[in-house]
């Protein structure tokens, strides 16, 4: 009896198990890849070539002493950083060694001077006592040498008065431009040797920045090689940052070097300051908005050599064309764009130029209001699905370079800040 009820109760906790409603079971949700995307700038006009690189003259020179002895006096102007004109005295050396010895020069030369004299009117007498008939040939020739060597003396006197005389003027070394100085090493009561180098110094009426540039830059340009056929290069504006703001000065296409860089294979182009003397013009973003806050109420700074410079020169005007992050581009010939319904689009694009962030790119096949995918993804097909985030800084990485700039300065105040 035990064992039949033992029996029954396994049987129904068994059918229990069995019989018992299962939950229905689904399939997991797919989970769509996660993008970040920028809103693509559409721009139209002449493109902008971006180069960077430092500020340098034209003309530089090693100030050096071309005659030995003690420096008497150096220019309040010869010190690092002192402006100074044309033809102004930079320093003396010790003048009286010189001056005793061009009065010597001087005085040999007169002594020189009168023994041609006397050896002439010898001559002529000889030559009248020669035609009566009381002295020989011979006299006549001796009287001839005499005369010779004693014009020999008095050129080789009037060499050696000249080159006493440049030895004096030389004690003052003055400024063969208007210029500033960019080193100095000299100080009176130093005993000075020729072609020892006492200051560097070079013309501040002539300021250009070197820009490398790859052959696809470079060929944006309308004709970087108008200089040499006697025309004006492009136009360019120099940017420099100080004090929190940008400043900028006008500029031209002065002339590309001879040589390609053998190492980077880029061409180098040498734009020149119109106005190197002139104090920089804040850079404007909007109606009246400096190009960061606060910077631009500062007394705007000259352009000083070796200040890093970004340089942005006219390019080709090429209609319709559009910058975007230079991370969006892929393969340097396609975008990923995300359309309103969050799905992909795989768009060939042709390459125009491109910087360290951006690169600009034609807009023929690239729709109004397109946004670009600017993060990695594994696999990317036509038409696929994504969820979409707005990339930070959106604006600032599709903005013209004047915006760029501006954000670039506002991203490394709060850098400093942090």
């Amino acid at each position: 009896m035990a064992l039949g009820v033992l029996a029954a109760g396994v049987a129904g906790f068994v059918a229990l198990n069995v019989l018992k409603p299962r939950p229905a079971v689904r399939a997991p949700a797919k989970q769509l890849p996660l993008v970040r995307v920028e809103p693509v700038a559409f721009h139209s006009g002449a493109l902008a070539v971006i180069g960077n690189g430092l500020v340098k003259p034209r003309v530089e020179v090693v100030l050096a002493a071309e005659v030995s002895g003690r420096v008497v006096f150096v220019s309040p102007n010869l010190v690092t950083g002192g402006a100074f004109g044309k033809g102004e005295p930079l320093l003396r050396i010790d003048a009286e060694p010189f001056g005793a010895a061009l009065a010597q020069a001087s005085a040999d030369r007169r002594s020189a001077l009168a023994s041609l004299r006397l050896a002439s009117q010898l001559l002529e007498r000889t030559r009248e006592l020669i035609s009566k008939g009381f002295l020989s040939r011979q006299t006549l020739d001796e009287r001839i040498a005499g005369r010779d060597q004693a014009q020999a003396a008095l050129a080789r006197a009037d060499a050696i008065e000249r080159s006493r005389r440049l030895d004096l003027e030389r004690t003052v070394v003055a400024a063969p431009f208007d210029g500033r100085v960019l080193t100095e090493k000299v100080d009176p009561g130093d005993t000075v040797q020729p072609g020892k180098e006492l200051a560097r110094i070079y013309a501040a009426d002539a300021l250009e920045i070197p820009v490398s540039l790859t052959d696809r830059d470079i060929a944006l340009v309308a004709d970087p090689w108008a200089q040499q056929t006697g025309g004006r290069g492009a136009a360019a504006e120099a940017r420099v940052e100080y004090g929190g703001a940008v400043y900028r000065w006008a500029a031209h296409v002065d002339r590309v070097e001879s040589a390609v860089d053998s190492g980077t294979r880029t061409f180098n182009v040498v734009v020149a300051i119109d106005a190197p003397g002139a104090r920089g013009e804040p850079l404007v973003t909007g109606p009246g908005v400096p190009a960061a806050s606060g910077g631009a109420s500062a007394a705007p700074p000259p352009l000083l050599v070796g200040m890093y410079a970004t340089v942005e020169i006219e390019g080709r005007r090429e209609g319709r064309y559009a910058v975007v992050p230079r991370r969006a581009l892929r393969d340097g010939s396609a975008l990923w764009l995300v359309g309103a319904d969050d799905k992909v689009s795989i768009r060939a694009v042709r390459l125009l130029s491109e910087s360290d962030n951006r690169a600009t790119v034609s807009a023929d096949n690239l729709p109004e209001g397109a946004r670009v995918i600017v993060s990695d993804l594994k696999i990317v097909t036509q038409n696929m699905p994504v969820r979409v985030i707005e990339a930070a800084g959106a604006a600032a990485a599709s903005a013209p370079p004047a915006a760029q700039t501006r954000a670039a300065v506002e991203a490394r105040k709060d850098h400093d800040a942090q």
